[in-house]
């Protein structure tokens, strides 16, 4: 019966271990992707600061939270809600094949999309991968000015919308 416990202890030590390194593998990952997500976490939530004023009609964003999925990325969709429509917008932040990390955008249409990735050029800068673009994780800042016209465009067009000047441009 001894030999039995000496494979229980080895086992439980051995679990204990990998989720030791596996824990210090997340924590370690959580804490780069909110450094590389800070800008544009940090518009997000000035933005939606106000839209959470008190007279604020025009919406709302949420889904702010960087959280680590299953796959081991660090990924947030922020949700812009305005009165009549709703935009995605997710990012996520994690590892490449090739070892480097890179911040991931989908839910901009192509007209972002095109400021983050300008034409022939854009092979230096980033790439896309079916509907997301993918960038180097030190283009925060870009990305963060970049979210900032969608979510002004967002709810700045359904203002124009509703007071039907549209037209007048």
């Amino acid at each position: 019966m001894a030999r039995a416990n000496e494979v229980k202890d080895r086992f439980r030590a051995r679990l204990q271990e990998a989720d030791a390194r596996s824990n210090d593998f997340r924590k370690k990952l959580l804490e780069e992707g909110a450094r590389a997500l800070e800008p544009v976490v940090g518009v997000l939530n000035l933005m939606a600061e106000v839209l959470n004023e008190e007279d604020n009609v025009h919406g709302s964003i949420t889904g702010l939270e960087a959280k680590i999925d299953q796959d081991n990325f660090i990924s947030l969709c922020a949700r812009l809600r305005g009165t009549d429509t709703e935009q995605k917008i997710k990012i996520k932040y994690g590892p490449e094949l090739g070892g480097s990390n890179y911040i991931s955008v989908s839910g901009l249409n192509q007209r972002y999309n095109e400021r983050l990735m300008p034409g022939a050029a854009s092979c230096a800068i980033g790439r896309t991968v079916g509907s997301d673009i993918q960038l180097d994780e030190h283009r925060g800042d870009e990305l963060a000015e970049v979210v900032r016209e969608v979510v002004e465009d967002f709810y700045a067009a359904q203002i124009e919308q509703r007071s039907h000047f549209a037209y007048a441009r």
